[in-house]
């Protein structure tokens, strides 16, 4: 004979205590290696445009300066009516220096061989600015620098 038993044939519930904690990390992390901060450019510039470019490869070891006209009422100290924009702030040519050299106190060691100086120009300042600018860089051992440009559009003309 034979004896049927009725087995509780129902799936274990799936244990969920633990999924804040996992959510909450993950959040955590996103938070710590995510930068949200954006600088608000100050400048007018319009990049040049350029044939063979390249993108920057570490943009967290960049420091971006801005050189161009200042837009609407914020006035700063600069050449011809240009000025250095570094952060969120005007600086003058003999400032840059040592701006530099606080960007560069604050990274790492491995970020500090990449560190990268990226420099967006208007096109219409004149080289004596960019010269000057490049010999404070040098002065303070920045030496690797980032020329931001476009890229050219393309005048071909077929001939037929």
């Amino acid at each position: 004979m034979r004896i049927l038993r009725e087995r509780d044939r129902r799936q274990p519930e799936l244990n969920t205590q633990s999924l804040p904690d996992l959510i909450f990390t993950v959040l955590f992390f996103f938070m710590l290696v995510t930068t949200m901060r954006s600088v608000p450019v100050k400048v007018n510039y319009k990049a040049p445009e350029g044939q063979t470019l390249s993108s920057l490869k570490k943009k967290s070891s960049t420091l971006y300066i801005f050189i161009g006209k200042p837009v609407g009422n914020n006035r700063g100290v600069g050449h011809d009516g240009y000025v250095i924009q570094m952060g969120d702030r005007f600086v003058k040519m003999d400032e840059v220096g040592p701006c530099v050299s606080a960007f560069m106190d604050s990274l790492l060691p491995d970020e500090l061989e990449q560190m990268t100086v990226s420099l967006k120009i208007d096109s219409n300042v004149p080289m004596g600015i960019v010269n000057d600018l490049k010999m404070e860089l040098r002065k303070v051992g920045a030496l690797k620098i980032h020329y931001s440009a476009v890229k050219r559009k393309s005048h071909r003309l077929d001939d037929k």
